[in-house]
C-alpha cells in the first residue's frame, strides 16, 4: 500500500528542501549558469567585452555546464547592475578632491552579494560604471573561482563540476590607485617591442590586444610603452589608432613615452638637436601633430639626452615648457614627466617638470624598494630621495609611482637570475605609496620569462584591496605565489628562498657579482659611470695591482659568500624538486600547475649555478695574480678553476635549454639574433640562450682582457645613437 504524504506535512517540506539542495548535475542535467545584463550595459564596450569574455571563461571553467546570457532558467545567476546614464568619466571621490588636474579615471570599485533561494544561487553585483562591472566580473573569476590570469599567453583555468561557492557571502574589490597599469620598456627587445612599433610584424595587433586583455582581466586601466625612432611614420599611425581604440574599449587609458632628444637606445625624438631649422618649437609642433593623429590619453616626456647625460630642461627650458604646454592645452592630454634615479652632481637630486599642471612619474630601479637603506644603483647609496620627492610632489601635482619589475641589460633575466626580492620590494613600495596617496602606480616591465610574469601578475593583484564578508583579505610578498601552489611545504620553501636571496644578494651585496658588468663599467674614468650594482674594485686592478691583503679579503668576503649562497640555494632547489615530485605522485590534482613550479625552481637553481660560476672565475683570477709565465704553477691552478667554471656553465646551459621550451612566445623572437628596431640585434633573452656573460668572464680571466671591446655583445653605435644629433627619426 502506498502511503501518501499529506499536503503541508513536515516530511514533504523536508523532502522539498533536500531536493533543492541537490546539485543540478546529481539530477542528471548540466549546471546552468546565466549572466543577466541590461541592454544599456551591453552597449558599453568595457562591460560588453568583459561579459562576453566571462561567458567564455566560465564555459571553460565549467566544461559540462551551460553558460548563457539573459536566459531565465538557471541554477546560478550573475545579476549585473541595471544602471542607466552612467558614464566612464565618473571619478573616485579621492581623485575629485585633488587641487590639481588628474587623468580622469572611472570609479571601478564593486561588491558582490550571493544568496540562495528556491534552488537558485543569485550573485548580485553592485558597481557604478561599466569599468566597475568589468572589474567585478574578472574579480569574481580570479579571486573567488580560481581562474588565474598569470600571463598574456597563459591563463590557469580549473575544471569544475559543481558551483564551488557558498550560497551566502559577500565579496568586494576596491582599487588602491586611480591609475594602475604597466609601462612596457620597449627600448629593450622584449616580447611586444616589435609588435607595438612595427605593424608589419606578424600578428602585431593581435599580440598587443592579447596583452590589453591581460591588463583588463587583472583590473588594470593604464598602459604605456616607449616609441622608437625607427617607426615607419606612415604605417604606424593607423596601427596606433587601432591600439588606442581597443584599449579604450577595454577601459584602459593609453599613453606613449617619447623623448625630447634622447640619444641612446633608439628612443623617438621630438627634436633633432643639431638641426635648429626649423626652430625647435616648430619641430615640437610637427612631432605632436603627427603623434596625436591617434587619441592618446597621456604622453610621458623623457627630457634627458641619455643616462648620465644633460637634462634638456636645463639647456632648453623654453622648448620643454612648450612641449608640456602643447600636450595639455592643444591636445587635452595629460603630460607626465619621467624622472631618473641619476642625480646631477651639482644640482637637485630629482628633476621636475617645468609647468605646475604637468604630472610626474617617480622612478625606482631593480629589486630595491624606495625606502630600504641600502640600494647601490646608479652610484647611489639608496633610493630614499625618490621617496622624499614622491611625498613632496604628491601635494602639488598628479604623481604616479613608476618602479621596475625587472631590469634586463645585465642584471636579471639576461644573466639569468630569478630575483624573488622584486616581490618583497614591490609589495613594500605598494603599501608605502598607498599610504602616501599617490594617484597612480605604473609598473616598469622589461620581460616576463624566467619567472618575471610572477612579478607583474602579483603587482597587478596587489593594486586592489579585497574583502570577504566584510573582512579585508591580507596579502604578503609571496601571497600570489601561495595561491598558485597551496601547499604549506612549498610555501615554506619559497619563503626560505626569498630570505636567502635577501640575506646574501642584498644585505651582503652579492648582486654586485651576480649581475654582469655593463660596457660602461669597463671604460676608463671618468667614463665608467655606474648603472647596476658592481664591485668596488676593477678586475684588472685585482689581478695586477691589489695588495695581498686586499686580494685575500675578496676570497674571505665575496667568494666565500658566493659559495655559501650557492650551497644554500642548491639545497632549497633540491627540496623544492623533491616536494614537487612527491605531489606529482601523491596529490596529482594539486600539481596541475607543476610546469610553473618547475619553471620557478629552475630559475632559482640557475642563481645557485651563477653564484658557483662567479666564485670559480674569481678564484681563477686571484690564483693567477703575480704570474705571467705560461708554465707557472699558479696559471695551471687558474686553468683548473676555469675548467670547473666551464663545467658549471654547461650544466646551466642544460637548464636554459629546458626553460626555452617553456617560453610563451617564439624562441626566435626572444632568444636569438634577429633584426630589431631597438639598439639590440637580438631578443632580450639571447644573452641567456648562450650564457654570454658567463663565457665572457671565463675568457676575460684566460686572456687578461677587461676592456669593453673584448667579446663585445652590444652595437655601440646604435646604443649611443650619436647620428640622431643630425638625422631626424
Amino acid at each position: 500500500m502506498v502511503k501518501f504524504i499529506q499536503r503541508g506535512s513536515p516530511s514533504l517540506c523536508l523532502a522539498a528542501i533536500l531536493l533543492l539542495a541537490i546539485p543540478a548535475q546529481a539530477l542528471g542535467r548540466p549546471l546552468r549558469i546565466g549572466i543577466q545584463a541590461a541592454q544599456p550595459l551591453l552597449d558599453s564596450p568595457p562591460a560588453r567585452l568583459a561579459i562576453n569574455d566571462t561567458v567564455g571563461l566560465l564555459q571553460k571553467a565549467f566544461p559540462g555546464a551551460i553558460v548563457a546570457l539573459n536566459k531565465p532558467a538557471v541554477d546560478v545567476r550573475l545579476v549585473l547592475p541595471d544602471f542607466r546614464g552612467a558614464r566612464s568619466a565618473c571619478m573616485p571621490e579621492a581623485q575629485k578632491r585633488q587641487p590639481f588636474p588628474c587623468l580622469p579615471a572611472p570609479e571601478s570599485s564593486y561588491s558582490w552579494k550571493s544568496v540562495r533561494q528556491a534552488g537558485v544561487t543569485t550573485l548580485r553585483l553592485a558597481a557604478t560604471s561599466p569599468e566597475g562591472v568589468a572589474s567585478g566580473l574578472y574579480g569574481l573569476l580570479q579571486e573567488k573561482l580560481g581562474v588565474r590570469f598569470i600571463h598574456p599567453r597563459q591563463t590557469i583555468i580549473p575544471a569544475r563540476h559543481f558551483w564551488p561557492l557558498p550560497g551566502s557571502f559577500t565579496f568586494s574589490g576596491a582599487p588602491r590607485f586611480a591609475q594602475r597599469g604597466f609601462h612596457l620598456h620597449t627600448l629593450h627587445p622584449v616580447e611586444l617591442t616589435e609588435q607595438l612599433n612595427n605593424p608589419a610584424t606578424p600578428n602585431a595587433f593581435e599580440d598587443v590586444t592579447t596583452y590589453l586583455d591581460w591588463l583588463a582581466r587583472n583590473g588594470q586601466n593604464t598602459f604605456q610603452f616607449f616609441l622608437l625612432r625607427g617607426v615607419n611614420r606612415n604605417a604606424w599611425i593607423p596601427h596606433a589608432r587601432r591600439i588606442v581604440a581597443y584599449a579604450h574599449q577595454r577601459g584602459i587609458r593609453c599613453g606613449v613615452e617619447i623623448s625630447l632628444a634622447m640619444l641612446q637606445q633608439q628612443a623617438f625624438q621630438a627634436i633633432t638637436l643639431l638641426r635648429p631649422f626649423p626652430s625647435y618649437r616648430r619641430q615640437v609642433d610637427e612631432t605632436l601633430a603627427w603623434l596625436f593623429q591617434a587619441p592618446w590619453d597621456f604622453v610621458t616626456l623623457e627630457a634627458t639626452m641619455g643616462e648620465h647625460l644633460p637634462f634638456l630642461g636645463t639647456l632648453l627650458p623654453g622648448v620643454q615648457s612648450h612641449f608640456e604646454q602643447q600636450v595639455m592645452e592643444r591636445y587635452h592630454a595629460r603630460l607626465l614627466y619621467a624622472t631618473h634615479v641619476i642625480g646631477q652632481d651639482d644640482g637637485e637630486k630629482v628633476r621636475r617638470p617645468l609647468l605646475p599642471a604637468s604630472g610626474i612619474l617617480i622612478h625606482t630601479v631593480m629589486c630595491y624598494s624606495a625606502s630600504e637603506p641600502k640600494a647601490p644603483v646608479y652610484g647611489n647609496d639608496n633610493q630614499r630621495f625618490m621617496l622624499e620627492a614622491t611625498r613632496a610632489e604628491n601635494n602639488r601635482r598628479e604623481t604616479w609611482y613608476w618602479p621596475e619589475s625587472s631590469y634586463w641589460v645585465g642584471f636579471d633575466s639576461s644573466v639569468p637570475l630569478l630575483l624573488l626580492p622584486y616581490l618583497d620590494s614591490r609589495w613594500e613600495d605598494m603599501e608605502t605609496m598607498a599610504r602616501i596617496g599617490v594617484n597612480g602606480h605604473l609598473t616598469f616591465s622589461s620581460g616576463w620569462e624566467w619567472g618575471y610574469w610572477l612579478m607583474d601578475w602579483s603587482i597587478a593583484r596587489w593594486s586592489w584591496r579585497y574583502a570577504d564578508n566584510g573582512r579585508a583579505r591580507p596579502t604578503s610578498p609571496l601571497s600570489r605565489l601561495g595561491e598558485l601552489f597551496p601547499d604549506p611545504v612549498l610555501t615554506g620553501l619559497w619563503q626560505e628562498a626569498l630570505l636567502l636571496q635577501n640575506r646574501f644578494l642584498k644585505e651582503r651585496e652579492l648582486l654586485r657579482y651576480m649581475a654582469a658588468l655593463t660596457p660602461f663599467s669597463e671604460l676608463p674614468p671618468p667614463l665608467n659611470r655606474p648603472f647596476q650594482p658592481e664591485p668596488a674594485f676593477r678586475y684588472g686592478w685585482l689581478l695586477h695591482d691589489a695588495a695581498g691583503e686586499e686580494a685575500e679579503s675578496v676570497l674571505r668576503g665575496p667568494v666565500n659568500d658566493l659559495e655559501s649562497y650557492a650551497a644554500g640555494m642548491e639545497i632549497i632547489a633540491s627540496r623544492l624538486t623533491a616536494r614537487i615530485d612527491y605531489l606529482r605522485k601523491h596529490a596529482p590534482k594539486a600539481m596541475l600547475r607543476e610546469p610553473l613550479a618547475d619553471e620557478l625552481t629552475t630559475g632559482l637553481r640557475a642563481t645557485a649555478l651563477r653564484a658557483r660560476h662567479r666564485a670559480l672565475t674569481l678564484r681563477a683570477l686571484l690564483t693567477k695574480r703575480g704570474t705571467h709565465g705560461l708554465f707557472a704553477k699558479e696559471c695551471r691552478e687558474s686553468d683548473q678553476f676555469l675548467t670547473r667554471a666551464e663545467e658549471v656553465r654547461r650544466e646551466a646551459l642544460r637548464l636554459v635549454l629546458g626553460q626555452e621550451a617553456r617560453y610563451r612566445y617564439p624562441v626566435e623572437l626572444l632568444a636569438r639574433r634577429r633584426p630589431s628596431l631597438t639598439a639590440y640585434p637580438f631578443g632580450y633573452l639571447y644573452p641567456t640562450g648562450v650564457l654570454y656573460f658567463w663565457e665572457r668572464e671565463e675568457q676575460q680571466v684566460r686572456q687578461d682582457r677587461f676592456d669593453p671591446l673584448f667579446m663585445n655583445l652590444w652595437d655601440i653605435r646604435r646604443t649611443i645613437g650619436l647620428e640622431s644629433l643630425f638625422f631626424r627619426n
